[in-house]
């Protein structure tokens, strides 16, 4: 009897382990530090994404400026998707913003109507303050890694991707300069660079963007935009050599959140991308000073001189025709 019951106990503390394992939740937040603050207000809410309560591995973070002053996540099955929350302060009345993390990828909100107040109850279970997140932009760049985004909300730069400042075109080039920065703001239509990723995702979020885009020849949409074939160029490949760049565009309809060109020389068919060192786009010379051997972008030997020309990073005089 004694081992049967053993047996008995040990099934259940593997049920009840399996359990606790599978309704797991990634918490990015840190802790909420609530000795510092002289009082308090409850809160329930839930998350929205794409018309979907948000349920499973969600956590809420309530912020005043970079300060936590509270998490929950949901775990009451009456109330799917609803969290209570403990919100901490003082007796001051505190501007407040969301953060939730799905899995543990943050997304930030502020709906503008959200404050703290001391012993103030914000929400019920049956009518919880609701928190509708942005749904993040999903970029898929060219198999060279390139692409472009306007997004309709303040965004973090995704790790591994390099932001470019168009500033003009000339010779069948852009001419480009590196963007710095690690928020990009709303309606910013840029030029993308990254290496060996299939697609990545911009999540929203409430700071400020702080990369700088002067004399950015672009403009973007975030809603799929109508217009008439060949008035616009947008980033594709060439039709006679496939060259990725920026081209007319025979379609009616540039998708959402997309950056493209608008004003160009009359004539003009596209502008390519210099792929092998887009930095030196900037700093080219008149092809009377070509002396030497000359190469073009794949570093293969040909004869005769383009318009502009430069050194790439072996050294090599490629032309620009």
């Amino acid at each position: 009897m004694r081992l049967s019951n053993r047996i008995y106990g040990l099934l259940a503390l593997l049920i009840m382990g399996s359990a606790s394992i599978q309704g797991q939740t990634t918490d990015p937040f840190p802790d909420v530090p609530y000795r510092q603050y002289f009082g308090n207000m409850q809160m329930s809410a839930k998350a929205v994404l794409n018309g979907q309560v948000l349920t499973e591995d969600v956590v809420i973070a309530i912020y005043c400026g970079d300060q936590i002053r509270g998490k929950g996540s949901p775990d009451d099955p009456d109330y799917p998707g609803v969290a209570y929350l403990t919100v901490y302060g003082d007796m001051s009345k505190d501007l407040l913003h969301c953060k939730v993390a799905i899995k543990g990828k943050i997304i930030e909100v502020n709906r503008g109507d959200l404050g703290y107040e001391y012993n103030k109850v914000v929400g019920s279970p049956s009518d919880p303050y609701v928190i509708t997140l942005p749904v993040p932009v999903v970029t898929k760049p060219s198999s060279e890694g390139w692409a472009t985004t306007c997004l309709p909300y303040n965004a973090a730069v995704p790790e591994g991707v390099t932001i470019w400042n168009v500033v003009g075109m000339g010779n069948g080039q852009l001419k480009m300069k590196q963007a710095k920065g690690s928020l990009l703001g709303a309606n910013t239509p840029v030029l993308l660079q990254s290496k060996g990723m299939d697609s990545y995702e911009w999540l929203s979020r409430v700071a400020e963007g702080d990369v700088d885009t002067p004399d950015n020849i672009f403009e973007g949409t975030t809603e799929p935009l109508k217009v008439e074939a060949n008035s616009v160029m947008t980033l594709g490949h060439s039709l006679e050599e496939g060259k990725i760049g920026f081209w007319l565009y025979t379609g009616t309809t540039i998708p959402a959140n997309r950056a493209y060109i608008a004003d160009f020389p009359a004539g003009a068919s596209g502008f390519a991308i210099f792929e092998d060192d887009a930095t030196s786009v900037n700093d080219v010379a008149p092809a009377s000073q070509q002396s030497g051997q000359a190469f073009d972008v794949l570093g293969r030997k040909v004869n005769g001189k383009g318009t502009m020309w430069k050194k790439n990073e072996k050294g090599q005089i490629i032309i620009i025709r």
